[in-house]
């Protein structure tokens, strides 16, 4: 199937000093819900975690090789690091050490060390549920990032579990040195399984810089992490069209019930008689739902995920409305 249109979300931004751009951080938090979840607290229902680099070990700071999974192993947050560079950098200079012209390049929002790939301006950041290697769904992701100076430079790109890219967001720009950028996206549940950050449009170098310096390129880097408790995706469900009309797996009952799944679980339809049939959907909106969906043979199959909490109606192309199944998503 195409990929689905972007999906709805409430965008937060804002540029400033680190007391200036609090409030919008306090603004995006309450949008998350729930309060702030400790570090190696167990998976949650609800609520945040939040990563500011600055309690990362010594040990792991000013080199090239932080681990990956440092804050799903470590310091248990449910957040998994990749990048195409060669490795990933906690840093306490200011990144001086990577380059001496950077000593007066960035600030900070929450004192003192920064972060950034080494060898990319890319990471990427995979969910679990917390200390576990069970893949996880967030609500919002939200990046405070370093010295944005030109428009488009710096991008958060959110994917759904399908590795389908559901809606990105640029970090706000500025024309002075210095200045802080937050960016961030809330959507109606949770429904991110990965984000990609392109933090500025060039890897840090020992002799590349910034544009605001003379140089090219704009080189940003990352503050702070705030996002979602990763939440699991839920069991999938297999319904059964035509003979059996609208008979769910789970529970073996006919129309018009269908199991209640939760949200971002991938429901299936099956279509078990002879000839075409088609799905149509009454109540689950078209950009989770292509409408009507023909299935032209016994055995032929259509699946879809359903993030947005409510009950739906979908009805039996061949034998009308009189067959509709149902599905609850919480």
């Amino acid at each position: 199937p195409p990929p689905p249109p972007p999906a709805a979300f409430v965008l937060f931004e804002t540029l400033g000093d680190s007391v200036s751009i609090a409030d919008k951080l306090t603004e995006f938090r309450a949008a998350l819900g729930g309060g702030l979840n400790a570090p190696n607290s167990p998976p949650a229902d609800s609520g945040r975690r939040e990563i500011n680099w600055d309690g990362v070990p010594a040990a792991l700071t000013d080199v090239d090789t932080f681990p990956a999974n440092f804050f799903n192993v470590n310091s248990k947050r449910g957040a998994l690091y990749s990048t195409p560079g060669t490795g990933l950098r906690i840093d306490s200079t200011n990144f001086a050490a990577v380059n001496a012209g950077l000593a007066a390049q960035f600030t900070t929002f929450s004192a003192k060390k920064l972060f950034m790939a080494v060898g990319s301006n890319q990471v990427d950041v995979t969910f679990r549920l917390s200390g576990t290697d069970t893949p996880g769904l967030v609500k919002g992701f939200g990046a405070v990032f370093v010295d944005v100076d030109r428009p488009g430079s710096t991008t958060i790109e959110y994917f759904d579990v399908d590795s389908q890219r559901i809606a990105i967001v640029s970090a706000p720009n500025h024309a002075s040195a210095q200045l802080l950028s937050f960016t961030g996206a809330v959507f109606e549940a949770p429904i991110v399984a990965r984000v990609r950050i392109t933090s500025g449009n060039a890897a840090l170098t020992a002799t590349i810089n910034d544009f605001s310096a003379g140089g090219t390129q704009d080189l940003v880097v990352m503050d702070d992490f705030v996002y979602g408790e990763p939440r699991p995706l839920g069991p999938d469900v297999h319904v059964t069209v035509g003979n059996d009309f609208f008979r769910s797996a789970q529970n073996g009952s006919q129309n018009p019930a269908v199991d209640t799944i939760a949200a971002g679980a991938r429901i299936t339809w099956t279509w078990s008689a002879a000839g075409s049939h088609s799905i149509r959907s009454t109540g689950i909106p078209p950009e989770i739902f292509r409408n009507s969906i023909v299935m032209s043979a016994a055995g032929s199959t259509y699946s879809v995920r359903i993030f947005n909490p409510g009950t739906y109606d979908y009805d039996c192309g061949v034998h009308g409305a009189a067959m509709t199944g149902r599905i609850g998503v919480k």
